[in-house]
């Protein structure tokens, strides 16, 4: 399984919703009622824990990732920055 894909399957997993069927991965999770505020935390939560992140404050209150392809980009970067390539 990929990056992508594990992001996907926490997704699914947490919100009870299906991208093949129900969502796109550019769909706002939080314009459709999918993701409040405390089921983002959580989810970020899991990709700290999942991909191992840190992540600092800021970024978890800054930058608003709304969108299964905005999260996965966000977590490339971060794996990005960690692996210092």
């Amino acid at each position: 399984m990929d990056r992508k894909q594990h992001i996907q399957r926490l997704i699914e997993d947490q919100f009870l919703v299906e991208f093949e069927g129900e969502l796109a991965a550019d769909t706002d999770l939080f314009k459709t009622g999918v993701m409040d505020s405390f089921g983002y935390i959580q989810l970020l939560t899991a990709l700290e824990r999942d991909f191992s992140l840190r992540l600092t404050d800021e970024e978890f209150l800054r930058n608003i990732f709304s969108s299964l392809e905005a999260i996965d980009a966000f977590v490339a970067n971060k794996l990005t920055e960690r692996d210092g390539r």
